[in-house]
């Protein structure tokens, strides 16, 4: 039987430079940009205040954690979040992004220089507020895409070969220049992701884009039968046989 190609990870792009150099403006311009190319893009913030927390004091998921949870999920009618009570300060990237929907085209993070500044197989947007900060970025960080922020274009070395991106008024131009690095790699995920996933007792089977195709097609049908439910083809469905 002929077997899917192993799948690429995620590509993932990181947005880091000082406080209030722009980060999150970056970001909601560029995850803006890469949505309307039809992405599906998820994002990662860094938080640097050590005592924040999602988990509002006197709240019900507050009170499941102080009774002892370690993992809270909150679901509302528009919203699902997991609470995790863990210590961050370890945690690798893959950590980090391992619960990111594998359907997934982009990650894109907001800080995590620590972590990302060596990686080459992570790209960075640089955000500068002074020709230090782009000094001490192309000295310390690799590779860097583009550069942008609050620094005025005036200043910036016109020596270097990175290109500086005026987010306010060029949105567009950095949104082609993550387009370019990572559009053979979203287009190779998407030639190669399995549409269906058996596992058996913890272990995946190998299924080719046929037999994929004929189990996902027999299961839907299937289900569509059942009282009640209507199947457009573009759900998430999860079937558990277990031993009685």
């Amino acid at each position: 039987m002929k077997t899917m190609p192993a799948q690429l990870p995620i590509p993932i792009i990181a947005v880091v430079g000082s406080r209030k150099s722009g980060k999150t403006t970056t970001v909601e311009a560029i995850v803006r940009g890469l949505a309307k190319k039809g992405y599906r893009v998820a994002t990662v913030k860094h938080i640097h205040e050590p005592n924040f927390t999602i988990d509002a004091k006197g709240k019900d998921t507050w009170r499941h954690t102080q009774a002892g949870a370690h993992t809270v999920v909150g679901v509302s009618q528009n919203e699902l979040a997991t609470i995790k009570k863990t210590d961050t300060t370890k945690l690798t990237l893959n950590d980090i992004t391992q619960d990111i929907q594998t359907n997934t085209d982009i990650i894109i993070l907001e800080g995590f220089r620590h972590i990302t500044a060596q990686d080459p197989t992570i790209p960075k947007i640089v955000t500068a507020k002074n020709k230090k900060d782009i000094q001490e970025a192309t000295q310390t960080i690799k590779p860097i895409l583009a550069f942008t922020g609050p620094i005025k274009k005036t200043e910036f070395p016109t020596a270097l070969s990175i290109p500086y991106v005026d987010i306010k008024t060029q949105p567009k131009k950095l949104t082609d220049i993550i387009d370019k690095r990572v559009a053979p790699i979203i287009q190779k995920r998407r030639q190669t992701t399995q549409t269906i996933n058996i596992n058996i007792n913890g272990k995946n089977l190998p299924l080719n884009t046929y037999v994929q195709n004929v189990t996902r097609n027999v299961l839907l049908a299937i289900i569509n039968t059942l009282k009640g439910t209507t199947i457009t083809g573009n759900e998430n469905i999860q079937i558990t046989v277990t031993n009685p």
